[in-house]
């Protein structure tokens, strides 16, 4: 039979037709069923039917549903249902379904219906005595309720609960029992609120009315929680609305318990700030040796000038004049060692409040600290950067970065005879972000190590020399504290490599 004659009769039948997969959520909708109930087939795939338009009669809910249960125990349904259409209106309908299996596995189910009047759907004390015979009718409420729990809710992985406009319990499976201490019996008509933290009380309850009001949009997240014996556990939660239900709406809760992420994520943290501590301690013996090299000069010049003025003073030639100029230069001198220290000390202050700052003088500070040094080794240090690019974020952990990657590339020129030796600075802006660059000419880096530079205690300069935690540290503090990221790559000419560039991208403020 042509698939074309298949889906003639799909669409031009007068009977209405959904199906459902194996989750009981719908696949296909055909257009009579849309002019029947007023929905489109977009409106509804995706979605369970039982909550959006099967009503039943009465206060019958999903747990009584004589059509769900057949399709749970995968066999064939026939009788009569209420359903809502889109505009609210009840109508009563003829139902006949059938499983949907393929190699013996249930698949599906399929659902005909059509419209019946009041006077067709009055049954005669013969058909009430055949329902009562049905193999779907259950007498106990009880006994419905706990097959539907067997089937659906004790597979579950995740903890599901059912909450009412009050934020009351009114149904929830052993997983979210489980996971909070509690028994079903001892959750069931309380309020959620006695699952969650004290000071989150009114701005959950508050959250819960707008939400079942369409005032605000479902919550998806991490959340803290309260279990039985006031044990706190982190939960990631989601939550739906079901409309159009005898006693709703309601909202559907999922959680599933991430203590032990949360936890992992905690001493990750903990070793991560341990590590930006050892690097820091790192480059304070770095920063101690460029407070060396600076203030060598200086006090040479001052001990020069002031055995320059005891010999003139003992001579007799030490004159107003040259007593005023030397005193000048030894003040300069001080004001220069004083300026030093303000630099190292500002380095190490904590700063934690994120905020806009210009990368020009944020990198001529950084460079400002280690350019003698640089010198000392025969480094000439360059930089073209537009004074009028901000970056958002923390300035002395840019500072850091900087120093960092200043430091890597000094060291990558010991012992190789290469002139001129040079680092160059450069920034710019795209349409999404701006980028400083820092690259050098001292022969780039292995190939085969590129990959790995960013890991954590991985080093190039060999265990006695690098601890393998600066360029971690790098990329850490590019990620954190700016939002962007620090790649690298090697700078080649003629099929020759030249050197290595490292591009710090920042998001534009």
């Amino acid at each position: 039979m042509s698939y074309n004659f298949l889906e003639c009769f799909y669409t031009s039948m007068r009977e209405g037709l959904y199906a459902f997969d194996e989750n009981g959520k719908i696949t296909h909708f055909n257009p009579s069923a849309q002019k029947l109930l007023g929905y489109s087939e977009e409106e509804l795939i995706g979605k369970i039917g039982h909550f959006v338009f099967h009503a039943h009669n009465g206060n019958q809910g999903l747990l009584q549903c004589s059509l769900y249960k057949a399709f749970l125990q995968g066999k064939p349904y026939e009788g009569e249902e209420v359903f809502l259409t889109k505009d609210g209106k009840w109508i009563t309908v003829q139902v006949r379904a059938n499983p949907l299996c393929e190699e013996g596995m249930k698949q599906g189910y399929v659902v005909f219906f059509w419209e019946i009047s009041k006077k067709d759907s009055l049954a005669t004390d013969e058909e009430a005595l055949s329902a009562q015979n049905n193999p779907f009718f259950e007498e106990s409420d009880l006994e419905e309720s706990e097959a539907f729990y067997e089937q659906i809710f004790e597979t579950a992985n995740l903890g599901i609960a059912l909450l009412d406009k009050e934020g009351r319990f009114v149904a929830l499976n052993p997983a979210y029992s489980k996971m909070y201490g509690y028994s079903e019996a001892e959750l069931i008509g309380k309020h959620f609120n006695l699952l969650v933290p004290e000071m989150m009380h009114e701005i959950m309850q508050a959250h819960h009315e707008n939400f079942l009001k369409h005032e605000a949009i479902a919550y998806h997240g991490e959340m803290e929680s309260l279990c039985k014996g006031g044990k706190h556990i982190f939960v990631y939660a989601t939550e739906g609305l079901l409309e159009h239900i005898i006693g709703g709406p309601y909202k559907i809760m999922t959680v599933f318990d991430i203590t032990l992420m949360v936890e992992a994520r905690r001493v990750q943290k903990e070793q991560e700030a341990m590590l930006v501590q050892q690097n820091k301690l790192a480059a304070m013996g770095e920063m101690i040796g460029h407070i060396a090299h600076q203030w060598r000069q200086p006090l040479n010049v001052m001990n020069l000038t002031t055995l320059d003025l005891k010999f003139k003073q003992e001579l007799g030639t030490l004159s107003d004049e040259k007593l005023k100029s030397a005193l000048g230069v030894i003040e300069s001198l001080s004001e220069q060692m004083n300026n030093t220290i303000n630099d190292f000390m500002n380095f190490y202050k904590p700063n934690k409040e994120k905020k806009a700052f210009c990368l020009y003088e944020t990198v001529l500070y950084a460079t400002t600290i280690v350019n003698v040094q640089l010198q000392n080794f025969g480094i000439s240090l360059a930089f073209n950067i537009d004074p009028a690019l901000h970056v958002h974020g923390l300035a002395n952990e840019l500072q850091q970065v900087i120093l960092n990657l200043l430091n890597n590339a000094k060291d990558a020129f010991t012992n190789k005879p290469i002139e001129p030796k040079q680092i160059c600075l450069v920034a710019w802006e795209s349409d999404e972000s701006i980028c400083l660059c820092v690259e050098d000419n001292a022969g780039g880096i292995e190939e085969g190590l590129l990959e790995r530079i960013f890991e954590p205690y991985f080093t190039t300069k060999g265990k006695m020399q690098g601890s393998g935690i600066g360029l971690y540290i790098c990329s850490m503090i590019m990620k954190e504290s700016f939002g962007g990221r620090i790649k690298v790559e090697n700078i080649t000419h003629e099929g020759a490599t030249m050197g290595a560039r490292f591009i710090l991208e920042f998001p534009c403020c």
